[in-house]
């Protein structure tokens, strides 16, 4: 027993002595070497080339596109519903302020207006009938009058004589009851000549209504006849013979083309270079060889939200016709001299919709290791393979142009051999 116990303990501290002798193998000549340690990490890490923010001078004349409009454009909409029967217009044609250019059908129309008026014909009727009984109440009331007076003057005669004894007090009293009877007569008879006014004056409220409701229907049937609402051109059509109009439909567009209007959207470095009543050189496509003069005429105040430019309106006399509406239009802008921030066009990384660059904010010269931060940025506009920034960037900054691999925020990064 002895025995197997000690053959069991000198197999376990041969197994740990192997075990030591493993561990202490020496290291390789390349494993003990840190530079080599070094080179190994900086393998891993994303290599990027860095160039410095420089600003230029744009110098050349800035050149923006719109498109030629209308300078005003009134809308003709249905005012009642009805299918169309004539549209006498067609895009292109010259129309006059309140030239009749189509119709719609009035049928129903005309049988409202038919059964309005003869309503008013029985309300006129009832009031007719009413204004009748108002003369017949007063005629009662005069005559009911008159018998009270002759009650009074009875009364008082036969009173008299009861005094002296002609006659009985009794039959002094009947008299003067006859005339208490009377007053009352009275009494009712004026009620019923009021009773018969306010129901003139009922009657005749009846009679006005229905007088402003055939003038409505009256209204509504005239508005079957489509009337242009302005002298211009007819720009545009939504509607041809035959289709059912509902209230409130477009049906045609007019548009003033004795002058032509241009919006453009130039950016706030350009801004300065603007000025309301400014003459501007306008070239159209669709003319060539041709130069229009133009005048600024509106400048918004607020830019748009999203690309930061800044509407403009450009304003071209065009009695002549000469200019359609719809053409391209480039804009000439005088020079602007002032100096812009440059920086290459793959350094912009763009996410939902919103710029940014990755900016060196470390850097360790020895190492050629920078860390790097994304930034926003806002472009103004863009020449061959630089884009101009308004904001974002300063002169002098150190930005990354390209990297082997997409940055993150706060990266450490080696900067390549070509690195400015």
């Amino acid at each position: 027993m002895v025995n197997i116990y000690k053959f069991l303990w000198s197999t376990f501290c041969s197994f740990v002595a192997l075990v030591l002798l493993s561990s202490c193998q020496p290291l390789s000549p390349n494993d003990s070497d840190p530079s080599n340690l070094q080179s190994s990490q900086r393998q891993r890490i994303t290599t990027v080339d860095v160039a410095t923010v420089t600003t230029e001078n744009l110098a050349n004349s800035q050149e923006y596109v719109g498109t030629t409009e209308p300078n005003s454009t009134t809308f003709l909409r249905s005012q009642v519903e009805g299918r169309l029967l004539d549209l006498n217009v067609n895009v292109g044609d010259l129309v006059n302020k309140n030239q009749v250019i189509g119709r719609l059908d009035d049928s129903l129309l005309a049988a409202t207006v038919e059964q309005e008026r003869a309503e008013l014909a029985s309300l006129e009727s009832e009031l007719t009938r009413e204004q009748l009984s108002v003369k017949n109440t007063k005629i009662s009331l005069q005559e009911t009058k008159i018998e009270l007076e002759q009650a009074k003057n009875d009364a008082q005669r036969y009173s008299s004589l009861s005094q002296i004894g002609a006659i009985s007090q009794q039959q002094a009293e009947s008299f003067e009851t006859a005339a208490k009877v009377a007053q009352q007569a009275v009494f009712l008879a004026e009620e019923e000549v009021n009773i018969a006014q306010q129901a003139v004056t009922t009657a005749m409220g009846r009679v006005a209504a229905q007088q402003s409701a055939i003038s409505e229907a009256s209204q509504r049937q005239a508005y079957s006849q489509l009337i242009a609402p302005t002298t211009g051109i007819v720009v545009s059509k939504s509607q041809e013979p035959g289709n059912l109009v509902r209230e409130g439909e477009e049906i045609l567009s007019v548009g003033d083309l004795n002058t032509i209007k241009i919006l453009l959207p130039i950016s706030a470095v350009d801004l300065n270079l603007v000025a309301l009543g400014q003459t501007v050189e306008v070239r159209l496509d669709a003319i060539q060889d041709k130069v229009f003069p133009g005048k600024v005429s509106k400048i918004a105040p607020v830019a748009n939200a999203n690309t930061r430019k800044i509407n403009i309106e450009i304003t071209v006399n065009n009695s002549n016709n000469e200019i359609k509406s719809g053409l391209l239009a480039k804009v000439q802008l005088p020079e602007n001299n002032q100096e812009q921030i440059a920086v290459s066009q793959s350094a912009i990384v763009e996410e939902a919709g919103i710029n940014y660059i990755f900016v060196v904010t470390e850097e360790n010269s020895k190492q050629r290791q920078a860390t790097v931060t994304k930034r926003q940025v806002t472009i103004d506009n863009s020449l061959q393979n630089e884009v101009f920034l308004t904001e974002g960037l300063k002169p002098g900054e150190k930005y990354i142009i390209r990297s082997s691999q997409p940055l993150t925020n706060n990266q450490v990064v080696n900067l390549s051999i070509i690195s400015e």
